[in-house]
């Protein structure tokens, strides 16, 4: 009875990070291909409750192992007898292990796209106002100024 517990919870999991990876995929291909602003924010959104429900998850497997006295699930279904819900357990621990090292290395992957997405708009922004670096090894008082006076949101583009 106690397994069944720990292989739903285990199924819980492996189903939730199974969706986050494929949205985080789907976001991942949004941002490196400069689709529509609305890809971008539909994935977000439907990152959200998945990642709460993740959590919510997560907070059970501690309950759990607070309540069993047990340090990780590992060392839970390993001191269990031979049974086929303790191989069943080992095996959806295996593979939600992998789903979450792959959600991982996702998010790392978004999180350099966001910053190469945030970086290439602000070059952006600075070739459209044409904004002149300062000239920092000219004499004092000889600071490079913007020679056209034009400002990003002065006038409809």
């Amino acid at each position: 009875m106690i397994m069944d517990r720990v292989i739903k919870i285990l199924k819980e999991q492996m189903i939730l990070c199974t969706r986050l990876n494929e949205i985080f995929g789907e976001l991942s291909e949004a941002l490196k291909n400069g689709r529509s602003g609305a890809d971008v924010t539909t994935s977000v959104q439907a990152i959200e409750p998945l990642m709460s429900d993740l959590s919510k998850s997560d907070l059970k497997v501690q309950e759990f192992l607070k309540s069993v006295n047990v340090d990780n699930l590992k060392n839970f279904i390993e001191s269990q007898n031979e049974s086929i819900e303790k191989n069943v357990a080992n095996n959806l621990l295996i593979k939600v292990s992998g789903l979450q090292d792959r959600l991982r290395h996702q998010i790392t992957n978004v999180a350099r796209l966001l910053i190469n997405s945030k970086t290439f708009i602000e070059y952006n922004v600075n070739v459209l106002t044409r904004t002149v670096a300062s000239n920092i090894y000219g004499p004092p008082g000889n600071e490079a100024r913007n020679q056209f006076n034009r400002r990003m949101f002065d006038a409809n583009i």
